[in-house]
């Protein structure tokens, strides 16, 4: 055996010979353990997903995959080693089930996991239409937060998310987790500045897209109910402890709060954008099932 202690050990989904990493101390093992850290998932520019729902994600949106590694001794089911089958031979790692279980912060590994290249975007990529709702989330610090709000946003129908820097990483094994595989579903934008946002605003309404930005704050002067979220929208959250800076705040077109009607001050930054998106989500299904409405009367006009 190599020093590597590679052993050649059953065979591929394909039916060929398998090479199978049985040593902790292996390069590629090392390089996958070192995707755990962020200052290398920035430095490599990929990161490390794992589970079968979010790599089943990961495929089907057709995320960057660099590596597919697989356990073969902990595949259990048939969609995991479905997953595998979906991968050329050049892309798959194979390892050992303690070598894996090594990789894993979960009590009991589903045997598959994913090496993703991160995806460089720029809000000039953000699609624009009338339907437009973009949620910026301005240096948030709670990883299971983040990761929370793109679910959201994502199961909403938005089309797109901002991240703004300094925050936590986009790419934590806790923030992926939290998404559901809802990562690779929607553009999502990571700024190191959010000076460029205003500029961007202009350009955006300069292209005859009638943008409304709408900030939140817990002392908001509006109730989050009280405006029209119908037309193209931005919609802004802060960290969790210190909101939104006053400067994006003022460079928005209303700012506005959730009602308290208990002792709680405030609500879970995640859970607030839920209440506020799901407003978004009201207003446009109202207006859509108005829009109709009248299609259906304006028909049967015509018919009679």
């Amino acid at each position: 055996m190599s020093a590597a202690r590679l052993a050649l050990t059953g065979s591929s989904p394909a039916g060929n010979p398998l090479l199978l990493i049985t040593s902790f101390r292996n390069p590629r093992v090392k390089y996958l353990r070192s995707l755990r850290l962020r200052k290398y998932r920035q430095r490599e520019g990929r990161f490390l997903v794992e589970g079968i729902r979010i790599v089943e994600e990961a495929l089907e949106r057709g995320a960057p995959l660099e590596t597919l590694v697989y356990a073969p001794d902990l595949l259990v089911s048939e969609r995991a080693q479905a997953l595998v089958d979906q991968v050329g031979p050049d892309q798959r790692l194979a390892l050992s089930g303690e070598v894996f279980a090594s990789l894993s912060d979960r009590d009991q590994p589903q045997g598959v996991a994913a090496v993703i290249d991160v995806e460089k975007r720029s809000l000039a990529e953000l699609p624009l239409a009338q339907d437009l709702l973009v949620v910026v989330a301005h240096q948030l610090r709670d990883p299971g937060n983040l990761g929370s709000l793109i679910r959201t946003a994502d199961s909403a129908g938005a089309t797109g998310l901002v991240v703004v820097e300094p925050s936590v990483d986009l790419y934590d094994p806790q923030t992926v987790r939290a998404t559901m595989g809802s990562l690779f579903a929607l553009p999502i934008v990571q700024l190191e500045d959010e000076g460029v946002l205003d500029p961007w605003y202009r350009q955006v309404r300069d292209s005859g897209v009638p943008l409304v930005v709408v900030a939140t704050s817990a002392r908001g002067p509006q109730l989050y109910y009280n405006v029209d979220y119908r037309q193209p929208l931005v919609l802004l959250v802060g960290s969790e402890r210190h909101g939104l800076p006053e400067q994006m705040r003022r460079q928005a077109d209303a700012v506005v709060r959730l009602p308290m009607a208990g002792s709680a001050t405030s609500l879970n930054v995640s859970a607030a954008a839920a209440a506020l998106i799901y407003e978004v989500v009201r207003q446009r299904m109202i207006t859509s099932t108005e829009a109709e409405a009248e299609d259906r009367q304006s028909t049967l006009d015509k018919e009679a």
